[in-house]
């Protein structure tokens, strides 16, 4: 027989012995005595030469986490920018940092408008509010409509 083989026939050897190791720890784990799922499942878990793979942490659930988003803003003409915090990723939460930055007195409405780059204006919603990223940073048009009594506030991108 060549070299190669008798690497396969160890190869095939070796695979074959684990195969009957974990049916074995499996079967016995089946068949032990004790009455308890839980005294079962113990022997489950440390029974056959996988231990190491049940040694790994147990996959949780990933929460959101409600952590602040800090933006950052200035309008036009001013040189540096301004970190607003928002606390809450909502509308109204932008709306209230926003009013509180830039001196807009709590009861007048407040309007914010996204410009794209090319050149659309959309009406903001929460669920854009909520694509924020943290240290996202915009240019800031602030308006007063006269007629209407509003300000409006326009994120450019």
């Amino acid at each position: 027989m060549t070299i190669g083989a008798n690497l396969c026939n160890e190869m095939s050897n070796l695979t074959f012995r684990k195969d009957r190791e974990s049916k074995r720890s499996i079967s016995q784990a089946l068949t032990t005595s004790g009455t308890d799922p839980q005294d079962n499942a113990h022997h489950m878990n440390n029974a056959g030469p996988s231990d190491e793979l049940n040694d790994r942490p147990s996959k949780q659930a990933r929460i959101q986490s409600s952590r602040p988003v800090t933006i950052y803003v200035k309008k036009t003409e001013e040189r540096v920018y301004s970190a607003l915090c928002l606390t809450k990723l909502s509308l109204d939460g932008l709306k209230e940092e926003v009013a509180s930055k830039y001196a807009i007195p709590k009861n007048m409405p407040v309007k914010l408008y996204k410009r794209t780059r090319k050149g659309l204006l959309i009406h903001m919603d929460s669920r854009m509010v909520e694509q924020f990223q943290d240290e996202d940073d915009f240019l800031v048009e602030v308006n007063f409509q006269n007629k209407e009594g509003i300000f409006e506030v326009t994120f450019l991108y």
